[in-house]
C-alpha cells in the first residue's frame, strides 16, 4: 500500500501550508515511478507552476523566475506505480504563506 508524506507545517486557518521560498518534498512509500504538479489557483480555474518526477521522492522548489510563489491556494496532484503497476493517486490544496 503506497502513502504519501510532504513536509508540511500546519496553518490555524488553513492547514497544511509551507513557506514561500522554500523546498516542497514529497515522499510515496513503495513507489516505483512518481510524477507531480504544483497549481495556482487563479479565477478561471488552476495554473500549472510545476511538474517534477522521481522514483519515489520529489521535491518542488517554490520560487520563480523573479522571487518567491506568491501567498494563497495551490494544489499538489500526485501519482505514483508500485511494482505491481498498481496506481495511486492523490490531490491536496495547501497553502504558500
Amino acid at each position: 500500500m503506497m502513502k504519501y508524506s510532504a513536509n508540511w507545517h500546519r496553518n490555524k486557518n488553513y492547514g497544511n501550508a509551507i513557506k514561500s521560498g522554500d523546498t516542497l518534498r514529497v515522499k510515496i512509500d513503495n513507489a516505483v515511478v512518481c510524477t507531480g504538479q504544483i497549481k495556482k489557483k487563479v479565477w478561471y480555474g488552476w495554473k500549472l507552476l510545476q511538474i517534477a518526477q522521481g522514483k519515489s521522492t520529489m521535491k518542488f522548489i517554490l520560487k520563480k523566475k523573479k522571487g518567491n510563489y506568491d501567498t494563497g491556494h495551490y494544489l499538489l496532484f500526485v501519482w505514483a506505480s508500485d511494482k505491481k503497476h498498481k496506481g495511486f493517486k492523490v490531490k491536496d490544496v495547501f497553502y504558500v504563506d
